[in-house]
C-alpha cells in the first residue's frame, strides 16, 4: 500500500486558518469537519516524540487523499486547473472594468471628503484625484496660480456621524424559527441558535462592527459580510489538551503448539529447556519465563487443534526462533518434537501510556465587515444569487501569507499584485496609508494583494473546453472558492458562497456598482459651502481698505527709514486750518453680502438635513418654532421615517448574517461550548451549548417590530412618564419585583435601594445550587414514612419567606424550571422541597401573627341583661 502524500500545513499558533482548511484528520463526531482540525495537526505536531495509532492516520490520511486527490485545500492542484480558476477569473473580474474603475472613483472621493481633503480635482491621465498643492510638487505652477485657501469646515463628516450614531445605537434583534414546528430537532435547533447568536455577537463585538457596517454605507453604498472559522492561537488563545499516547501489551505468553496432541508449551520454559540442554544462542525468547499457560489457550481440546489449519509463524515478532536454533525440543506432554513451525505467539492489544500536556490553538467564528474597496461584485447584477462570483482584494504582507501556505511560500513574493489589479491596489493603499496625499505614502512591496474569489458553478461554463469544465464541476460541485497571492496559486475548495457572504446595499438602485451611498448627495453641498467659505475668508482677508495720505502733511521719506515698532512717532504737519485727519482718507472695507451669508447657512443646514435625512431631533440639535416635547418627538419621529428605509435593510441582513454564523457554529466546534452569564442572582452561571441541539433546520427573521434604534435618555423619559402615570394597573406591573431593577438600571443611581432586592438576589442563587443538588430523603424508623428535605433548608427567623417562595414559583413556571423539570429532575424536585418550607414558615409566621393580633384586641363590652 502506498503512502498517502503529506502536504505542509499552516500552524494556527502562530498564524490564523481560516475555513475548513487542513482536515487530514479524523472528522468530528458530528459529522462536520472545520478548520478545528488545524488546531488537531497543532497538537500532533506540538508532540513528535509522543506515541499514537500511526495506522489510524494512515487510514485516514488515505481516505482524505481519496476524497481530495489534491491536498485538503487543492494545494497540489495540477497546472492545468489552477490556470483554468485563473482564466475564469480574469475574464470575470476584467469584463466591467470601466464600471468598476467609476465605483472606485466614487468611493475615494467620499473617502476623502471624510478625512477632510476636500479641495480635489479629477485627473483623467492618471485616473486618480488630486489636491491643489500636489501639482506644486510635481508641476511647473506657481505659488500664485494655487488656491489661497483650503480651509474645511466638514459637514459632510459631521452628518455621517450623526447617520452611523443612530444605525449602531441598538443591535437588531433576531429570532430563529423552526422548520417544522412538528419536528423536535428544529425545535430544539432554533431555541439553540439563540444561544449561539448571543455567544457570536460576544465573541466578534457586534456593536463595532455595526458601526464599520454604517461607515461602509455612508462612505461606500455597499458593504459584505464574511463569516467563517478561524483558528488563531495569538488571537484567541490557547487551551491546555492533555494526548495519550498507547502502547502495545501482551495478552498470555508465546507457546508452541504440538502438532500431535495439541497441548501449548510455553515459549519461555521451551527456552529454559534449550539453554539447560547446552545449546548454544537458543533462539526463542519470552516476555515472562515464570507466567503461567493462557488459560483459554489451555482449555482448548485436541480436536479443535488437530482441525485447526497449520498456522503460519510470525517472523516479525522477537519471540519466533533464530535461524540458528538448536535441535527441537520435545512437547512436555507426548515428546513430540516441536519445531518453529508450531510456534504462535501471544496476542497483542493496544493501552493508554503516558499523557502529554499540549498548547492548543482556540478557534471561534469570526465575522468581518468588507467595504466597497475591497468587495468587488458584477455591476450588473442586482441580487446576490445573480452574482456569478464574489471577490474580496486586500494586501496581506507576504511574510503571513509564507505561513499561511507554507507549500507555495516560495513563489510567493513578487509581482505583488496581478496586470488588472494595480488600479485597484493603489486605491486601496492610499486610504489605508492616509497622509495629506491622495496617492498614499509608502507603496511597501512587502505588501501582497491577496485575490480570494467565489464562484458560482455555472461560471464553469464560460470555458470552452467540455472536459476541463466537468472536471471543475466534478471537484467543485457546490461551487469554488479560490485564492491567489498576486499571481501565484494558494488553495481551493469547494464552497458555496452563500454559505459565507451576504451583501447589503444603502439604497434601492440599479446594479451593484452604481447604487449611491447615503452620503453621496452631500459632497455636492460640502463643495459648494467650501467656495463660500472662501470667499468669505477672502472678503475679509482684501476687503481691508488702503490708506490714502497728503504728501504735504505727513513725510514718507522719514516714515521710510523709522522703523515700525509700538509707540513710534511719526512726524506729520496738518494743513494751516485743517486738522490732521483732514490730510488722511480711507475707504468704506467691503462687506460680505448678506445673501451669502444666509446660503451657506442654508448649506449646512436645511438643505444638508433634507438631503440625507439627519433632522436636528435626530441628533438632539435646537430646532427654529418648535418648543415643546410633542414637537421634537413629532420631528424625531418624521426624522426615523427617513432612517428607516436603512433599518429594515440592516435588519435583514444582520438575520442572515446570525444564521450563517448559527451553520458555521455547527458545522466546526468539534465539543459542546459553555458560556458564562451573569445570573438573576448577580453570581455567575454555567450555560452550555450542546451540538446536538443544532442538528435540526431553522431559519432566521428580525423581530417583527419597526422600532428604530432608540437612545438611552428616550427609554428613561418612557420609564419617567410610567412612573407619573397615576393608573393602578401600571403602577402594579412597575411594583413588580423583576422590574424594580430595570428601574434603578435606568434611573442611574446605584445607591437606590430596592426593598427586598438581596432577598431576591439570595433565592436565585440558591436556586442555581438547589438544581445541581438532589433532596435528602430521610426515613423515619418507627413508622418507616419518608420525608423530603432539600439540600439548602431556610432559615425559619432570617428568611424573607414571602418574597423568596414568590421567587421560587416564579422559576417553576419559567423556561428554566420547565427545563430543569425534565433534563434535572432532581434538581426540580430539591427547589421544590426548598419552597414548600418557605411556604410551610411563611404560614406558620402568619399564624403567629393573627394570635398575637387576637390576644392584644380588645374585648367587646359586655352585653345589658334582657329585661
Amino acid at each position: 500500500m502506498s503512502t498517502p502524500t503529506r502536504f505542509p500545513k499552516a500552524d494556527p499558533s502562530i498564524v490564523p486558518v481560516e475555513g475548513p482548511a487542513n482536515s487530514s484528520y479524523a472528522p468530528k463526531e458530528n459529522g462536520f469537519v472545520g478548520a478545528q482540525s488545524a488546531a488537531a495537526d497543532a497538537r500532533h505536531a506540538a508532540s513528535p516524540g509522543t506515541s499514537h495509532d500511526h495506522s489510524l492516520d494512515a487510514a485516514t490520511n488515505a481516505a482524505s487523499v481519496s476524497a481530495s486527490p489534491f491536498g485538503p485545500n487543492n494545494e497540489q492542484l495540477p497546472d492545468r486547473l489552477q490556470e483554468a480558476l485563473r482564466r475564469i477569473v480574469f475574464q470575470f473580474s476584467t469584463e466591467s472594468e470601466s464600471t468598476r474603475r467609476q465605483e472606485i472613483r466614487r468611493i475615494k472621493q467620499a473617502h476623502q471628503f471624510w478625512r477632510g481633503l476636500q479641495y480635489l480635482w479629477w485627473n483623467e491621465r492618471d485616473q486618480n484625484w488630486h489636491l491643489p498643492f500636489e501639482q506644486k510638487l510635481s508641476g511647473s505652477s506657481s505659488v500664485e496660480d494655487m488656491p489661497r485657501y483650503e480651509f474645511v469646515t466638514n459637514i459632510y463628516q459631521a452628518f455621517g456621524l450623526s447617520i452611523v450614531a443612530v444605525l449602531s445605537q441598538d443591535v437588531p434583534r433576531v429570532r430563529f424559527f423552526p422548520a417544522s414546528a412538528q419536528a423536535e430537532e428544529d425545535v430544539a435547533a432554533a431555541k439553540a441558535a439563540t444561544e449561539v447568536a448571543s455567544l457570536v455577537e460576544r465573541n466578534n463585538r457586534i456593536g463595532n462592527l455595526i458601526v464599520d457596517e454604517a461607515f461602509n454605507l455612508w462612505t461606500d453604498g455597499k458593504v459584505g459580510a464574511y463569516v467563517r472559522f478561524v483558528v488563531d492561537g495569538q488571537r484567541f488563545g490557547f487551551h491546555p489538551e492533555a494526548e495519550i499516547a498507547t502502547r502495545e501489551v501482551k495478552l498470555g505468553n508465546d507457546v508452541y503448539v504440538c502438532p500431535e496432541c495439541g497441548a501449548e508449551n510455553d515459549a519461555a520454559d521451551a527456552r529454559d529447556k534449550s539453554v539447560g540442554e547446552g545449546a548454544p544462542g537458543a533462539g526463542i525468547s519470552g516476555s515472562n519465563g515464570n507466567a503461567k499457560l493462557n488459560s483459554t489457550r489451555s482449555a482448548r481440546t485436541q480436536t479443535e487443534v488437530s482441525a485447526a489449519p497449520p498456522r503460519t509463524p510470525l517472523q516479525s515478532t522477537p519471540l519466533a526462533p533464530s535461524p540458528g536454533a538448536p535441535s527441537p525440543t520435545p512437547c512436555d506432554s507426548c515428546g513430540a518434537l516441536l519445531t518453529e513451525e508450531d510456534f504462535v505467539a501471544a496476542e497483542t492489544i493496544t493501552v493508554p501510556a503516558a499523557q502529554t500536556r499540549l498548547r492548543v490553538p482556540n478557534g471561534q467564528e469570526v465575522i468581518t465587515i468588507v467595504g466597497g474597496l475591497e468587495l468587488k461584485t458584477p455591476p450588473w447584477a442586482n441580487d446576490m444569487h445573480e452574482y456569478p462570483y464574489v471577490q474580496w482584494n486586500m494586501e496581506v504582507h507576504q511574510a503571513r501569507l509564507r505561513a499561511a501556505y507554507p507549500h507555495a511560500a516560495d513563489k510567493i513574493g513578487a509581482p505583488v499584485a496581478g496586470p488588472m489589479q494595480e488600479y485597484e491596489r493603489l486605491a486601496r493603499l492610499a486610504q489605508s496609508q492616509g497622509g495629506p496625499l491622495t496617492e498614499g505614502g509608502d507603496f511597501n512591496i512587502n505588501l501582497i494583494t491577496f485575490q480570494r474569489t467565489w464562484l458560482r458553478p455555472w461560471s464553469f461554463f464560460s470555458l470552452d473546453d467540455k472536459s476541463l469544465r466537468d472536471e471543475l464541476l466534478q471537484l467543485f460541485p457546490d461551487g469554488a472558492y479560490v485564492a491567489f497571492a498576486g499571481d501565484v496559486y494558494c488553495e481551493s475548495r469547494n464552497e458555496n458562497m452563500d454559505d459565507h457572504w451576504r451583501i447589503l446595499h444603502a439604497l434601492p438602485g440599479d446594479g451593484s456598482s452604481g447604487r449611491p451611498a447615503l452620503g453621496d448627495a452631500l459632497i455636492s453641498v460640502q463643495e459648494r459651502f467650501n467656495t463660500l467659505s472662501n470667499l468669505q475668508i477672502e472678503t475679509y482677508e482684501f476687503g481691508i481698505p488702503p490708506i490714502y495720505a497728503d504728501s504735504e502733511v505727513l513725510d514718507f521719506d522719514s516714515l521710510q527709514n523709522q522703523t515700525a515698532e509700538p509707540g513710534a512717532h511719526y512726524p506729520a504737519r496738518a494743513k494751516p486750518g485743517q486738522s490732521l485727519a483732514a490730510g488722511f482718507f480711507q475707504p468704506e472695507p467691503a462687506q460680505v453680502p448678506p445673501d451669502l451669508a444666509q446660503h451657506a447657512a442654508n448649506l449646512m443646514g436645511p438643505v444638508a438635513q433634507f438631503l440625507t435625512g439627519a433632522f436636528p431631533a435626530l441628533f438632539g440639535g435646537s430646532m427654529t418654532n418648535t418648543d415643546t416635547a410633542a414637537g421634537y418627538s413629532m420631528a424625531r419621529d418624521q426624522a426615523m421615517g427617513r432612517i428607516g428605509l436603512v433599518w429594515r435593510r440592516m435588519k435583514f441582513f444582520h438575520a442572515d448574517i446570525m444564521l450563517l454564523a448559527v451553520d458555521c457554529f455547527r458545522q466546526n466546534r468539534p465539543n459542546d461550548v459553555e458560556v458564562t452569564l451573569l445570573g438573576a442572582g448577580a453570581a455567575f452561571e454555567s450555560k452550555w451549548i450542546r451540538l446536538a441541539d443544532l442538528k435540526g433546520n431553522l431559519f432566521s427573521y428580525p423581530e417583527t417590530d419597526e422600532q428604530y434604534p432608540t437612545l438611552w435618555s428616550q427609554q428613561r423619559a418612557v420609564l419617567l412618564q410610567l412612573l407619573a402615570n397615576p393608573d393602578p394597573q401600571i403602577q402594579s406591573v412597575l411594583a413588580h419585583p423583576e422590574n424594580m431593577a430595570l428601574m434603578k438600571r435606568m434611573i442611574g443611581l446605584e445607591e437606590f435601594v430596592i426593598p427586598d432586592e438581596e432577598s431576591r438576589t439570595k433565592q436565585y442563587r440558591e436556586i442555581a445550587q438547589l438544581v445541581a443538588e438532589a433532596p435528602v430523603v430521610k426515613t423515619d424508623s418507627a413508622t418507616g414514612s419518608e420525608t423530603v428535605l432539600p439540600s439548602i433548608v431556610p432559615d425559619e427567623f432570617a428568611d424573607n419567606h414571602t418574597v423568596e417562595l414568590e421567587i421560587c414559583k416564579r422559576w417553576f413556571a419559567a423556561d428554566a424550571g420547565q427545563v430543569a423539570k425534565i433534563e434535572s429532575p432532581a434538581g426540580y424536585a430539591n427547589v421544590r422541597a426548598h419552597a414548600m418550607l418557605h411556604q410551610a414558615y411563611a404560614l406558620k409566621q402568619q399564624g403567629a401573627l393573627l394570635r398575637g393580633a387576637q390576644a392584644t384586641a380588645p374585648s367587646p363590652p359586655a352585653r345589658p341583661p334582657h329585661r
